[in-house]
């Protein structure tokens, strides 16, 4: 993208938000919840946006974070746009504050899984106020939750001025939110999409095209089932991507 030399404060708020979903298939298995609230506690959470905020060149000023029981997580952090590496780490919901601007996520483990198919999803918002975009950080967040469906929303609200005065409602020229995509996400992935270039709403919505088995088990291996159940498990997995896809059952 062009950058645009701006004058004086840029007050553009861009946007941009993520609902992540992962699904796994456990069978008579009763570790899966222990293993999600490990893996996704605020503390590891927080380490995701740490590293959220160094790609757009932030730096963390202040960290709220809780976990809660019997499952899910919320952190908050405040930076600057000052970049400075940060070691700090984020928990099952985490907030991330830029200046006038914030970075949250929040996780939602499936407490009633069906057919022995749990769905966790985590989401995440991005919401800067200056010369830093939040574009830059789709893909990595994509592949950081090895996600098998991606909601995705990106607005820009409020106004600023190039050097000659000129009114700017945004300075990212995109058409489409895919534009943002890696090629290999675009390959990994189906997708739809829809603009309202001239209200400054984006949106994009993925569903992994291939279903790998052995990415969605949990507690077994592939060897631990017949063929026949192999193709059973995969079947359910992929008509649950389409319908979280889609919005139907």
């Amino acid at each position: 993208m062009n950058k645009v030399l701006l004058h004086g404060f840029n007050n553009l708020t861009k946007s941009l938000s993520f609902s992540l979903y992962k699904l796994d298939y456990f069978h008579e298995n009763t570790g899966y919840q222990a293993y999600i609230n490990h893996k996704y506690n605020a503390e590891n959470l927080q380490t995701l946006l740490a590293d959220i905020c160094d790609q757009i060149g932030g730096n963390i000023l202040n960290i709220a974070k809780q976990d809660y029981q019997p499952q899910g997580a919320s952190v908050t952090l405040m930076i600057s746009e000052e970049a400075e590496p940060s070691s700090l780490a984020l928990s099952h919901s985490q907030v991330t504050h830029l200046d006038k601007s914030h970075l949250c996520i929040h996780t939602y483990p499936d407490d009633s899984p069906q057919a022995d198919i749990a769905i966790f999803r985590a989401d995440i918002e991005l919401s800067t106020c200056g010369i830093i975009s939040p574009l830059k950080v789709i893909n990595y967040v994509i592949e950081a939750f090895k996600a098998d469906v991606v909601d995705i929303d990106y607005r820009v609200r409020g106004m600023t001025r190039n050097n000659q005065g000129k009114k700017l409602f945004n300075i990212d020229s995109i058409n489409q939110l895919s534009e943002c995509l890696s090629a290999e996400i675009r390959e990994d992935f189906n997708f739809t999409e829809h603009a309202s270039i001239q209200r400054n709403l984006f949106h994009t919505k993925l569903a992994r095209k291939k279903v790998l088995l052995a990415n969605h088990l949990f507690g077994i291996t592939q060897d631990d089932l017949t063929a026949v159940q192999q193709v059973k498990v995969q079947n359910l997995i992929s008509t649950e991507i389409e319908q979280l896809f889609t919005n139907s059952n």
